[in-house]
């Protein structure tokens, strides 16, 4: 009799931690939301990434990109960062990333960059963080995805709909530039 109490006692708990977890993700604690998407490509190839989001509540927190590229051994490469990424580019053989903070947690946690950019390049295998400066003028235009999910739940965002996107004047609200990388402008200051 006593073990089977102490069964049911576990099983009570196993169910209610479950409820729980459901509420969590109900509320959208830990949800992701993943994506393919066309990218075009400053040599004016059109490539196909992944991108997956992580959100608690309605807010994002983590991103990541994922993509094989034949000039760097055609493997998955993966870059992860509590950012959101609006370049992702090839320049002069060297692969980038340009991400901005989501919110300013995510500024206070990037060490509050002026301007508000963060850049990486891919070397020996693994992603640098590099000074602003680095980043390549040629490569300033945005061409991610811009929204913090693609539009109507797609699973695929093509450029075209990216092409509309970047036709709105009135994107993301932050008041800072989005469509393409402007070295005076802080998130500090909207």
């Amino acid at each position: 009799m006593k073990y089977t109490k102490r069964a049911l006692g576990l099983l009570v708990l196993i169910l209610i931690m479950g409820t729980g977890m459901n509420a969590f993700g109900f509320l959208g604690f830990g949800n992701t939301l993943t994506w393919q998407e066309e990218v075009k490509l400053l040599d004016g190839r059109v490539i196909t990434v992944t991108q997956k989001r992580r959100y608690e509540g309605k807010v994002p927190r983590e991103s990541w990109l994922t993509f094989k590229l034949a000039e760097f051994g055609n493997q998955e490469i993966t870059w992860h960062e509590n950012l959101s990424p609006h370049v992702f580019n090839v320049h002069k053989g060297k692969l980038y990333v340009v991400g901005m903070p989501f919110t300013e947690r995510e500024f206070r946690q990037y060490g509050r960059p002026k301007p508000s950019y963060l850049g990486y390049r891919y070397e020996a295998g693994k992603w640098q963080l590099i000074p602003f400066k680095e980043i390549p003028e040629a490569i300033y235009d945005t061409n991610l995805l811009i929204a913090n999910g693609p539009p109507n739940g797609a699973k695929v965002v093509s450029f075209a709909i990216k092409a509309e996107e970047l036709k709105d004047d009135s994107l993301g609200g932050l008041g800072g530039p989005l469509k393409r990388i402007d070295p005076k402008w802080n998130l500090l200051n909207y």
